[in-house]
């Protein structure tokens, strides 16, 4: 498979190596769950762009799986958080996600907190979203080759559910951190076989909708988006039983439908076979077998790069840096 061969794959290759570090070290994770303690923060608003609302997005589900405690969180785009019109209330804090730390939205809002309490998830400790947060997590990326976020997408959620941990004092949760690195090691090699044995014949499809239940429909959202951004196949990811009513809609055939929910889920399932009865093709993505349902943003990764990777190959485009680059790049930094 040539995906194999790519700067993208390179990263996911690292990726459980770079995680291992981040969730050793758990930079900040005590300060931070310190701060949002002592400062009574009531609801918590996780913010970012792309991947890192994905992580946001992830961080509400899981929270909804976890032990109750802590405040609620609200995940939110941080282009609707940084407007005027978002209306902020007492005792909020804010949950920044950006592994550069310097995408415009989040910096704005960061430096726009005043007296709320600002917890900042990154990669760079220098950056302008650290500078502004009142406590920084800090995540390891050993090595980011392609534009798409790997090992950045994996160490921010994991950041993300250590913080929640803490926060809470959730020790399951704790365990599944824990657990997090060595079923990201399972999934690299999963993703490689499931690879050569489902990718070799698919066609490129006219458009895509991906699927997931529960934590997976945040892992949902980063499928789609990396049909979008490496594959450039117009794409959506919708909640499982979104995908077996309103996302079916708009298939025919010529179009995929990506499964993130496990064999012999019945909402899953369902949504496949609704799916296909509308003349998509179905595919199932692997994670990595037994791990936590609260991992899937990270255990379905591998394949998801896989999948989007190939598709790219297969029409021509560039995996590692896409046409779209430099553009995206103008819009979505900070001036520091």
């Amino acid at each position: 498979m040539r995906f194999l061969h790519t700067g993208l794959w390179a990263d996911v290759r690292e990726l459980p190596a770079a995680l291992g570090q981040t969730v050793a070290v758990a930079d900040g994770v005590a300060a931070a769950a310190d701060l949002l303690g002592t400062r009574g923060a009531e609801r918590i608003v996780a913010t970012g762009n792309g991947a890192a609302y994905y992580v946001a997005h992830a961080l509400w589900l899981a929270s909804l799986e976890s032990a109750p405690g802590g405040p609620p969180i609200v995940a939110v785009p941080c282009g609707v958080a940084a407007r005027a019109a978002f209306r902020w209330q007492p005792g909020d804090a804010v949950l920044a996600v950006s592994s550069s730390g310097e995408f415009r939205d989040v910096v704005e809002i960061a430096r726009g907190a005043g007296s709320r309490p600002c917890v900042a998830i990154t990669a760079r400790e220098q950056s302008s979203l650290a500078a502004a947060a009142d406590a920084v997590v800090l995540q390891h990326v050993a090595s980011q080759r392609a534009v798409t976020h790997t090992q950045a997408l994996a160490g921010a959620y994991a950041c993300g559910l250590g913080l929640w941990a803490a926060v809470t004092g959730d020790e399951d949760l704790e365990r599944v951190v824990g657990e997090a690195t060595e079923a990201a090691a399972r999934a690299v090699p999963e993703a490689e076989a499931w690879a050569r044995e489902e990718l070799g014949g698919l066609d490129r499809p006219g458009a895509a909708v991906a699927v997931g239940g529960g934590p997976a429909w945040a892992a949902a959202l980063e499928v789609a988006l990396m049909l979008k951004e490496i594959a450039r196949i117009p794409a959506e990811g919708v909640e499982t039983r979104e995908g077996a009513t309103s996302a079916m809609f708009g298939l025919d055939r010529g179009h995929l439908m990506v499964s993130l929910d496990p064999p012999g889920d019945p909402l899953g399932e369902e949504a496949e076979r609704m799916c296909a009865a509308a003349g998509a093709a179905t595919l199932r993505l692997p994670g990595a077998p037994d791990a936590d349902a609260r991992l899937a943003l990270i255990t379905t990764l591998p394949a998801a790069a896989a999948l989007a990777a190939q598709l790219a190959l297969d029409a021509g485009h560039d995996v590692d840096r896409p046409a779209w680059t430099d553009a995206y790049y103008a819009t979505a930094r900070s001036a520091r």
